[in-house]
């Protein structure tokens, strides 16, 4: 199953025509500048991707990554290792370089914590439970795109796994210093990772001022580092690039509350997870059977560790609870909970799966493979997106950059969602493979019925069609979205001809 995992993630090349994807192009700038200009700043490297380019902070007008640098720091070995065939940084080597660093940087560690989260897997739900993780939580999305979450992730339940999992011949002063240094790096890639974290070490050493001091010293070269490089960036170790946002609404939004977080809002906790376009419950249903999952899981873990194991998402979800700007942008599904999932994933490996939960991963599959195996950059406000974003596109011809594409076009549209098939039956076998189907069937025509009840608004309409139009290359497709008689606004086809001038390059779809 894990095998089948690495073998999508290998075929996969997410990096779509003329898409400047901020979160991960910011990454990609700073490794240039790194190897190529020995430097932190990427002032040279982001002109090679435009005005679109938006993720970066600005110092006395030069431009560094506004992002953590923890990621980039994990993903560099990817670019070196590629470095020689793809060559100086352009629009051409741009996909080559982004998807060897999203490999090493989100990828890689996905199949670590996979390895990690099936030793501490008990055996009733084990398969079930690791398919998924990987297949059917947005998680699988973000293990091929090179954000921060797929390592918050690992990181996080490798702490959690270092401080409490029985059964490990490594010392207590070795796991301490280990789930230290996890936790440094979870923080250095994402700095509300430190909520979570200091949860972790909470619970750990309360009462305990030894193990806390080696949890400690296990995170200090990793703070010492984040001290260094906003010192070199931005003139302090105290100062963060979240405050030096470039673009004005982010810069805004980072005045707000600690660097953009408030209090939790029972409003924004509500679509957290049952926003109809971005809720985690609605792209991961098989999480409404977590009660049962924590009830086998409290009878069988030690209580520190069970409270590690709860007091982690819901640290999250309160700290996003209060993040205005909750939803991410665009994305597949409610990003920032992705560092909760191998948290809410193990206590359903405590249960027996029966039809019903096999059913729940069936409709979780189908929510989360359809949309992420089309375009994982979803815009908000597009209900159950499997159904009212990815399926047009799909009816279309149209799926993600993969290898196969350079082969044969259906191929390149078939195999993908067989190898995600081939691992749910792995996973569920035979026996139980209708039931996955069935939840499948009926979450994907939920998500079809949908836009039929209640028809998308045209601006969304015209939103997928430039989607397909400019970063799957298909001409016409945003004249067809306009009504009859009305021409495509001058100020979107201005954009839409910007754009097209800029990398990565095409693909052959």
């Amino acid at each position: 199953m894990t095998g089948l995992f690495a073998l999508l993630a290998l075929l996969v090349v997410p990096v779509f025509p003329h898409f400047v994807s901020p979160n991960e192009t910011t990454r990609w700038a700073l490794a240039a500048a790194v190897v190529e200009d020995r430097s932190l700043e990427v002032t040279q490297r982001a002109r090679l991707l435009g005005p679109r380019m938006e993720d970066v902070a600005e110092v006395d007008g030069r431009l560094f990554s506004n992002k953590a640098p923890g990621t980039t720091l994990v993903a560099l070995p990817g670019y070196l290792a590629v470095r020689p065939f793809a060559g100086l940084p352009s629009a051409s080597s741009l996909r080559t370089s982004l998807t060897a660093m999203r490999l090493a940087g989100a990828t890689l560690p996905v199949l670590l914590l996979a390895v990690v989260f099936a030793r501490l897997a008990p055996e009733e739900g084990r398969s079930e439970a690791l398919y998924s993780l990987l297949f059917a939580t947005p998680l699988f999305a973000y293990s091929l795109l090179l954000f921060a979450h797929a390592l918050v992730a690992a990181c996080l339940f490798g702490a959690w796994a270092a401080l409490f999992a029985p059964g490990t011949e490594a010392s207590g002063t070795v796991r301490d210093v280990a789930a230290g240094a996890l936790l440094g790096l979870a923080v250095l890639s994402e700095y509300p990772a430190a909520i979570p974290a200091l949860v972790l070490v909470a619970v750990a050493a309360w009462g305990a001022p030894v193990r806390f001091l080696r949890i400690v010293l296990g995170g200090l070269p990793f703070a010492a580092l984040l001290a260094a490089h906003n010192a070199a960036c931005f003139g302090s170790p105290f100062r963060l690039s979240s405050g030096l946002e470039k673009d004005p609404s982010f810069r805004e939004l980072a005045r707000q509350g600690l660097f953009g977080v408030g209090l939790p809002r029972p409003a924004i906790l509500g679509r957290l997870l049952l926003d109809p376009s971005k809720g985690l419950l609605v792209f991961t249903p098989l999480l409404l059977l977590l009660p049962s999952g924590l009830a086998a899981a409290r009878r069988r873990l030690p209580p520190r560790a069970f409270a590690g194991l709860v007091l982690v998402p819901v640290a999250l979800l309160l700290t996003y609870g209060g993040y205005p700007n909750w939803h991410g942008g665009f994305t597949v599904g409610a990003r920032y909970l992705v560092g909760a999932l191998p948290f809410l994933l193990l206590p359903l490996a405590f249960v027996r799966w029966g039809p019903l939960a096999t059913a729940f991963a069936g409709a979780s599959t189908a929510a989360v493979a359809l949309t992420t195996l089309v375009f994982p950059f979803v815009p908000p406000g597009f209900p159950l997106p499997w159904g009212s974003f990815a399926a047009p596109l799909l009816f279309d011809g149209l799926v993600a950059p993969n290898l196969l594409h350079l082969v044969w076009r259906p191929v390149a549209i078939v195999v993908p969602f067989a190898l995600v098939l081939a691992a749910a039956v792995v996973a569920t076998g035979r026996a139980r493979l209708a039931p996955f189907l069935a939840g499948a069937f009926l979450w994907t025509a939920a998500g079809l019925a949908l836009p039929l009840l209640a028809p998308l608004s045209p601006p969304l309409v015209v939103q997928r069609s430039y989607v397909e139009e400019v970063y799957f290359t298909r001409e016409g497709a945003l004249a067809r979205s306009m009504p009859a008689g009305v021409p495509v606004p001058p100020r979107l086809q201005a954009r839409k001809e910007l754009e097209e001038t800029l990398p990565p390059s095409p693909w052959p779809f």
